[in-house]
């Protein structure tokens, strides 16, 4: 069932589908406000009892892919919210994906289950299959 949107959330949608949180933007957005949404969303899905989130930015705009840097600072803000209990699944277009899954590797050192998908059907099995 949907949740009402914070006024922050108004470029996303937090929604609980089974046993997973769904976070979906809604309109484009720069880099910088989907890190804030998607921590938003982890912060909700915890808070709310749900450990497992997908987060799909497939509407994320931007001219370039984000730094090492960027990423880590990001995945470190997302850690935090997820309080080693909520796995996340990032829906993203291929360009937005680093090809040695940076992210992901930075997740694991934080003590967050984190994983970068092309496909909400890979991400929701990805899910599905944690325990």
């Amino acid at each position: 069932m949907p949740m009402a949107p914070t006024p922050h959330q108004a470029s996303g949608e937090l929604a609980f589908v089974d046993e997973i949180a769904v976070f979906r933007l809604l309109r484009p957005q720069p880099f910088p406000a989907v890190i804030e949404l998607v921590r938003d969303a982890i912060s909700q899905a915890y808070e709310q009892r749900h450990f497992k989130l997908m987060g799909v930015v497939t509407a994320l705009t931007g001219p370039k892919v984000p730094s090492l840097a960027l990423r880590s600072s990001m995945t470190r803000e997302w850690a935090g919210a997820a309080h080693g209990q909520v796995a996340v699944a990032i829906v993203c277009r291929p360009e937005f994906i680093d090809p040695h899954r940076f992210g992901v590797t930075m997740a694991t050192n934080f003590g967050m289950r984190a994983n970068v998908f092309e496909s909400e059907e890979a991400a929701r099995d990805w899910l599905m299959q944690l325990k």
